[in-house]
């Protein structure tokens, strides 16, 4: 299935899907856009060359028969569907991780404090008011930060 195929059941269950798609799509397009500051040469203003064949046939027709693109120089956006789908591809996979991830820390908080949680608590991680949601995002963003800090010096 490809990324504008995911079924939409209802109107919400639509929404929640369409979000995902554009947060997969917008953290992708970072990815790419990371991968691609690695390789800038100031200098000349321009990015190290990484040149890669493409099967993209819409891509090639727009691109005057070309079969190569540039990866480095071309924008997420201009890339060809073959080259953003691998971006794509890693980018829905951490998102789907740390959203299992997001509810195991709710579901875990709720097992050790279902006593003195609140109504608006004691319900699964999708449901609950984004303020609370954002305690614990809040858990995970300090985890990976200790976990990076840590690489950076181990």
């Amino acid at each position: 299935m490809n990324r504008n195929e995911i079924p939409v059941f209802n109107e919400r269950e639509g929404k929640l899907e369409a979000d995902r798609r554009e947060m997969i799509n917008s953290l992708a397009n970072l990815m790419h856009e990371s991968w691609r500051q690695g390789r800038f040469d100031a200098e000349n203003n321009i990015y190290e060359p990484r040149v890669k064949a493409t099967a993209d046939e819409d891509w090639v027709s727009a691109h005057n028969g070309a079969r190569e693109v540039d990866i480095a120089n071309t924008s997420f956006s201009e890339l060809p569907a073959d080259w953003q789908e691998e971006n794509y591809l890693s980018a829905k996979v951490a998102t789907e991780k740390l959203e299992e991830v997001l509810y195991l820390i709710h579901d875990k908080w709720l097992d050790r404090n279902d006593n003195y949680a609140s109504s608006e608590q004691k319900t699964q991680y999708s449901r609950l008011p984004n303020d609370e949601k954002l305690k614990d995002l809040d858990i995970l963003k300090e985890a990976i930060d200790l976990m990076e800090g840590k690489l950076k010096i181990g």
